[in-house]
């Protein structure tokens, strides 16, 4: 796709554009939040430096990708809850220290996550990025069917039971309510909370078209239709599989800069190296999707049905309003979806001969 309004430069073959020519501060151009979007679906997460952005310009660019939202883990800044703030000090790894997509034990996960670190420690502290289209290109073909005939179950709870969690949730709670909270009371409430859902292993990407593999090592707990210890080899090997460095970019933070990604095609690790001093950001989470495996979809070398060479949309999907999309009910979304995929199917070359010959 060319870009008029913005310059975006490919940071790797696979993943990752640096947007520049753009102060987010100062925007309110419609085309040029449409290019930004193009660019995200393009290349999976992009980048901006220089970028002191003001909570009202930082609210006005997640607005382009959906609704907003208030997490389940993270505080907000005051005034604006849409902005959650994350922190980490100590010697204590993450809780999401790990390759993973954000909340996929969700029926709706999230569509795009924007964060701006705002403290730095002296050094470290990178973020990587993975593009699970690319990753699931490189597969053979037989695993790729294989993949595709699979769901998934994805659990917050079980995760939490591996790491301990619900023990630390209960302290908390029990010094801010005065009263005595039980690990097992907390663990059982997170999970009438949150209970499990299920995704298929591999989806199709809702703007471009593209197959993604959709499991994780922190949210996916197995793979559904097959003994126990299958499941786990497969899925040990999945999450071995997309750590190759050529399905990554690795971006270096500086002072002021943003990282807005792609959470349906992408997974991502904090890389926490920097011990025992401090980092912190501010993050939106914008937007939602369904994790769907639409038949026909992809075709090799990444370009799904509507999608073309390198993961772009085709001519006839850029018709498409992709704000208006995501604010569409599911039930909307799939006649759409149904009328461009039957639009694609059509060879116009052939009907533009058969219309000469008349």
């Amino acid at each position: 796709m060319k870009f008029r309004h913005i310059q975006v430069d490919a940071m790797t073959p696979t993943i990752g554009g640096m947007i520049s020519g753009v102060d987010l501060n100062t925007t309110r151009s419609e085309d040029v939040y449409e290019e930004i979007k193009q660019a995200l679906w393009q290349y999976g997460v992009v980048f901006f430096r220089k970028q002191a952005l003001k909570p009202e310009a930082y609210i006005r660019l997640g607005q382009n990708f959906g609704e907003m939202e208030q997490h389940e883990f993270f505080p907000h800044i005051e005034g604006h809850p849409q902005i959650q703030l994350i922190s980490n000090q100590g010697n204590e790894a993450p809780e999401t220290d790990r390759w993973h997509t954000d909340v996929t034990f969700r029926k709706k996960p999230n569509m795009v996550s924007i964060l701006r670190i705002t403290d730095l420690p002296p050094a470290g502290g990178d973020t990587m990025w993975m593009h699970a289209g690319a990753a699931y290109d490189a597969l053979n073909p037989g695993m790729q069917q294989m993949l595709e005939g699979l769901q998934a179950d994805h659990d917050l709870p079980w995760h939490f039971r591996r790491i301990n969690a619900a023990e630390r949730f209960a302290k908390r709670a029990s010094a801010k309510s005065g009263m005595m909270v039980t690990a097992s009371e907390q663990e059982c409430k997170m999970i009438e909370n949150t209970p499990t859902v299920s995704h298929p292993a591999v989806i199709t990407h809702p703007y471009n078209g593209r197959k993604i593999l959709f499991v994780n090592s922190i949210w996916t707990k197995r793979l559904l239709g097959m003994h126990m210890d299958l499941s786990e080899a497969v899925l040990n090997m999945l999450y071995e599989w997309v750590k190759k460095p050529e399905f990554m970019v690795r971006f270096r933070w500086e002072k002021d800069s943003l990282a807005m990604w792609d959470n349906c095609a992408t997974q991502h690790y904090a890389v926490f190296d920097y011990a025992p001093h401090y980092r912190a950001g501010q993050r939106m989470t914008c937007g939602s999707f369904v994790p769907t495996l639409k038949p026909g979809a992809g075709a090799g070398a990444g370009a799904g049905a509507g999608a073309a060479a390198g993961g772009q949309p085709s001519v006839m999907r850029q018709l498409l309003d992709t704000t208006r999309m995501q604010a569409a009910s599911p039930s909307e979304q799939k006649a759409v979806e149904a009328i461009f995929s039957a639009l694609e199917s059509v060879d116009l070359n052939a009907v533009a001969n058969a219309a000469q010959r008349r």
